[in-house]
């Protein structure tokens, strides 16, 4: 398997320390990194503890590496008793529920390798979660910590870090504080006269000293000094549904099952009405995964913009691209399970946008520091715009064609952009996107036949020239005909699509009309 350089040193670097937290900036690959060095050094069997989001796509990875190795995904529901397998992977708030068993199965030598994953949930000082990770990992011979969050500029967020890996500095939290975080005894007197007393410990003193000690146990690159890495990197990200969102999918996913039974001369139609209503029920199923995985979307934007990162977001539907922008200017007080989060201003760009609205959403994000996200249609904000300020490329749902997919990842991959851009396809685990997605790989050299192949390119340079119009009216007009021209140039690919999917779903689920 071949690895970049950069992965190389991790690897080795893991495997010499044995307790090491990996700081890579998003993007470099961690999860690679921390796999194959538990594979290569573990004698017995790996704990993998991540956020319930992103457990299968550790799956995938250990798959992807060692896929003769057999793994144990923790689900949630009633619990079971465990069986050592070389990779157990587990997420935070099932681990309380199996912390007893995993405690016997290190104590009989079945775990001596644990992989924290986004290492940084566990940085709240009296959390179940730090605490219960705490318990487990200690007890363990190696530990991989790995988070792309910047801790250096908060010392007291990496404290329960430092002791996961006993880092001497991880002994005394008070000590630590104190010599790292300014800590001292504050005083506030509220306006009803009640007097609080609290141990402040958000200061940062001594960094220089702090990175001395600790260099030997962190390892952090950043992509724009890693000079191997090719300009722009795609990746999917399985996501699994919630125990609602699978509930409110599977009900529209019964709903989908019925119509097509319902309707026995769909397939004789093929230019017809009943297509467009084949793809209306298509879009409710869309719109559904689309939504569901908007929280996983939501909680990767925070962690890039938490690295000095501006992120895109692309999808079809205009209620994702607003629910989205209100989850994101939302801010919480945080539980015992999850952190204060501090709202983030995003813009936004839809099809009904003039292109007074579109010049202004492009411009705050290209040149305000405070504007953090992009979040557009992706017919609308895919052509024609630059958004080099963004490095990440998030697609929360597909559109028919790669083509405009391409397109829209372009609006960052291009001249003026100076890192490597990270391009994330987020994918519903065990819903239709995964049809989607297979069918769209394999037709990928049909719908250069339907679609001129250089229309795309074609759209961009005429939004470019549209841009140059100096009459207002001409200028919306010019638009506006672009718009029309771009979905009826899908129209037809989307038809023909839906048709192969329909006879798909119909072989799947042993419908015969």
């Amino acid at each position: 398997m071949k690895l970049f350089p950069h992965q190389e040193e991790g690897i080795a670097f893991l495997k010499k320390t044995k307790r090491a937290i990996l700081a890579d900036e998003m993007g470099l690959g961690k999860t690679r990194q921390a796999i194959m060095a538990a594979g290569e050094d573990s004698s017995h069997g790996t704990l993998i503890i991540c956020p319930a989001s992103l457990k299968i796509n550790w799956e995938r990875e250990v798959k992807m590496v060692y896929p003769e190795d057999e793994i144990t995904t923790v689900q949630s529901g009633k619990e079971e008793t465990l069986v050592a397998t070389p990779w157990i992977i587990i997420n935070y708030d099932l681990l309380p529920k199996y912390k007893e068993q995993i405690l016997n199965l290190i104590a009989n030598g079945l775990i001596d390798t644990a992989i924290i994953d986004e290492a940084h949930y566990i940085k709240g000082r009296k959390t179940i979660r730090a605490s219960t990770t705490l318990d487990v990992v200690l007890q363990l011979e190696k530990v991989y910590a790995l988070t792309g969050t910047p801790i250096m500029n908060r010392p007291i967020e990496l404290f329960n870090l430092l002791k996961a890996i006993k880092h001497p500095l991880g002994r005394a939290r008070t000590v630590y504080a104190k010599r790292y975080c300014g800590a001292y005894m504050k005083t506030i007197i509220k306006k009803n006269g009640q007097v609080i007393r609290f141990f402040d410990e958000g200061g940062a003193t001594h960094l220089e000293e702090l990175r001395e000690f600790t260099k030997g146990n962190i390892l952090r690159r950043l992509k724009k000094d890693v000079l191997n890495l090719p300009p722009k990197i795609i990746s999917v990200q399985i996501t699994e549904l919630s125990k609602e969102a699978q509930k409110v999918y599977d009900n529209a996913f019964d709903n989908y099952v019925e119509w097509i039974a319902n309707n026995p001369d769909l397939e004789k139609n093929i230019e017809g009405i009943m297509d467009a209503r084949h793809l209306v029920e298509l879009m409710k199923l869309k719109q559904v995964c689309s939504q569901a995985k908007l929280e996983r979307i939501c909680s990767d934007i925070r962690s890039a913009v938490d690295q000095g990162q501006k992120v895109i977001v692309f999808s079809q539907f205009t209620g994702t691209i607003m629910k989205l922008k209100e989850m994101l200017a939302e801010s919480k007080r945080g539980t015992r399970y999850d952190d204060a989060k501090e709202p983030i201003l995003a813009v936004t760009l839809t099809g009904s946008d003039d292109m007074h609205a579109r010049q202004k959403s492009v411009d705050a994000f290209q040149n305000h520091d405070d504007t953090k996200v992009f979040i557009a249609n992706i017919k609308a904000g895919g052509v024609g715009i630059t958004l080099t300020a963004a490095t990440i490329v998030m697609f929360a749902d597909m559109e028919w064609s790669p083509e405009l997919h391409s397109q829209a990842e372009d609006r960052a991959h291009r001249i003026g952009q100076e890192g490597t851009v990270n391009v994330y396809y987020y994918i519903a685990a065990d819903t239709i996107e995964e049809d989607i997605v297979d069918i769209l790989e394999r037709k990928r050299a049909i719908i250069k036949e339907l679609m001129d192949g250089d229309a795309s390119h074609r759209w961009a340079q005429e939004m470019e020239r549209i841009q140059t119009i100096e009459d207002e009216n001409e200028r919306e007009a010019a638009y506006e005909d672009l718009q029309r021209e771009m979905n009826q140039a899908t129209k037809g690919n989307n038809i023909s699509m839906a048709a192969e999917f329909l006879g798909r779903m119909k072989a799947k689920l042993h419908i015969h009309n």
